[in-house]
């Protein structure tokens, strides 16, 4: 095991009815609040008037902030910097999952900003103030509840760029699977392949290998394989929705490991900025195609992935990895996710555009924890994806 430091900042309040803590925890932080939401979702359920009731009840004056796209980006978070400083804005609550989580980051980060806050994202500026930030989820995907990473999309730009900063941890999140009932099957879905990829990613780092490590990853991402189902099968699901919301807390937090390679993630960016996938459709597709790749270039790892966590079976090494690659597609497939682009929507693909999407500017490649994937290799990833 490696030498590390760790720190959970985050108090984590979770199960049934836990927003109803808003207005005393938010009194700690601030008394003049902006909502972050979404849709309208938790306007028509009454979510909303039930936390700003709560807020007022504690002395906390709201100003609500909605819209919040699936793929957060820049030209709200400018919005809502803008709201901040026009309203003595103290404090900042994130009612959704991850978009919305990560948008309220970035306005965090930038409310004390001077310049564009795109610098920040860009590594050209550091913010020397933050906002505080709460947290009421009602999806469980990102685990950006209880960390300091936040990922925005510069449409003018049509980029993505992920921004770590441990100062926009939320200094509170407040859990009830409740919430998430309502949310559609394929956000349920995508979300959960989220969760998978953050645990399998880490998983696949060789200098982080180790029984407990190994064990805590495989059981997340079984944790998947099977409450899934359970929850697209029946969307109200107490225990099914509980597994999967602390789930991905869990596999993202840095709980199960501080690194990871982030392969599938970088190129799943440039899927969304090219054809508009979520993240977690992205990965739905890049994943399986990943390993693949990797069953003939590392054999004796993927054996080991796919007996451990899917199970896979076979007479033979090139059988078992042969049925681990079919339960994986299967999987996903079961779920109602795209399993290739074709299968998204997405026909004549030139793999050298994207390619070229992936590795823009002096990056020469993706990935290290398990290998480099340098161009060619990225070329063929994307190719088994069509």
């Amino acid at each position: 095991m490696k030498d590390f430091e760790f720190s959970f900042p985050t108090q984590i309040i979770f199960g049934a009815d836990a927003e109803e803590k808003i207005g005393a925890l938010s009194q700690k932080y601030g008394h003049r609040a902006m909502i972050i939401y979404g849709s309208e979702r938790i306007r028509n359920n009454g979510l909303y008037d039930r936390l700003a009731a709560k807020l007022k009840e504690y002395g906390v004056i709201s100003l609500p902030f909605g819209g919040i796209a699936e793929n957060p980006r820049l030209i709200k978070v400018d919005e809502g910097i803008d709201l901040v400083r026009n309203n003595e804005i103290d404090l900042l609550l994130a009612v959704g999952g991850g978009s919305v989580i990560d948008t309220a980051k970035a306005i965090s980060l930038g409310s004390y900003y001077p310049g564009d806050v795109w610098d920040l994202y860009e590594q050209k500026a550091k913010a020397t103030e933050v906002l505080p930030i709460g947290v009421v989820l009602t999806m469980a995907a990102t685990a950006s509840e209880a960390n300091g990473v936040s990922v925005i999309w510069n449409e003018e730009q049509n980029r993505k760029c992920a921004l770590t900063d441990v100062r926009v941890c939320p200094k509170f999140a407040l859990m009830n699977p409740e919430l998430t009932y309502t949310v559609p099957a394929r956000q349920t879905a995508a979300g959960s392949l989220d969760i998978f990829a953050h645990a399998f990613e880490r998983y696949i780092v060789r200098s982080q290998e180790g029984v407990l490590r190994d064990h805590l990853c495989e059981s997340i991402m079984q944790t998947v394989i099977e409450e899934l189902p359970v929850v697209l099968a029946d969307p109200a699901s107490k225990e099914g929705r509980s597994e999967l919301m602390w789930t991905a807390t869990m596999a993202h937090s840095n709980m199960i490991g501080f690194e990871g390679d982030y392969a599938c993630h970088a190129v799943s960016h440039i899927f969304t900025e090219l054809f508009g996938l979520s993240h977690g459709e992205a990965l739905a597709i890049l994943m399986p195609a990943w390993c693949c790749m990797m069953s003939s270039r590392e054999p004796e790892f993927m054996k080991k992935f796919f007996s451990h966590v899917w199970h896979a079976e076979g007479g033979d090494d090139e059988a078992l990895l042969w049925d681990g690659v079919k339960r994986f597609y299967r999987f996903i497939s079961s779920c109602g996710l795209a399993t290739t682009l074709k299968e998204a929507g997405f026909i004549n693909v030139d793999t050298d555009r994207v390619t070229d999407k992936v590795l823009q500017g002096e990056t020469q490649f993706i990935g290290g924890g398990f290998q480099k994937l340098y161009r060619q290799d990225v070329k063929n990833l994307i190719e088994l994806c069509l």
